[in-house]
């Protein structure tokens, strides 16, 4: 028998940076299961890293898709391990764990949804905020993500 896709149509997806900061804010919710964080600079750049990963599991998108991937996003000393993982063409499971500064890993948020809905909640979260998009890579990916989005 086949698992059954359950599905969270309200996906959302807020992120905000303060520039000469640091440090980002944000919130990613699916259905009820909401998940707040704040995310470091000091090693990467969090949004960049979140539009990466999310591009390469849109089928037809990256030059090689693939089905599972994640990253981490820093809130020192604690950090939040993102994995996403295609369930089939359409829909895709994400997964956050955390993991704090006694090496204790937990899992925090699971949901599945339907993978346009994930892409239009990140469209729409950095869409209106184009310091958010100030770097080429993110402005490649974001208007890929918008093109995908007409295509559907």
């Amino acid at each position: 028998m086949k698992e059954a896709v359950l599905m969270s149509h309200n996906v959302e997806f807020q992120y905000k940076y303060i520039p000469n900061e640091k440090w980002a804010s944000g919130h990613f919710s699916m259905g009820n299961h909401k998940f707040e964080f704040f995310c470091s600079y000091m090693f990467n750049n969090p949004l960049e890293e979140l539009l990466s990963a999310v591009y390469q599991i849109v089928p037809n998108l990256a030059p090689f898709p693939r089905k599972k991937i994640d990253f981490i996003m820093f809130d020192l000393p604690i950090e939040y391990r993102w994995e996403f993982e295609l369930i089939d063409e359409k829909h895709v499971s994400i997964s956050i764990y955390e993991k704090d500064s006694d090496l204790k890993t937990d899992l925090i948020f699971r949901d599945n949804c339907h993978l346009d809905d994930l892409l239009r909640a990140i469209v729409h979260g950095i869409g209106s905020d184009t310091k958010l998009r100030s770097t080429e890579s993110i402005e490649r990916v974001y208007n890929q993500f918008k093109l995908h989005l007409k295509s559907h």
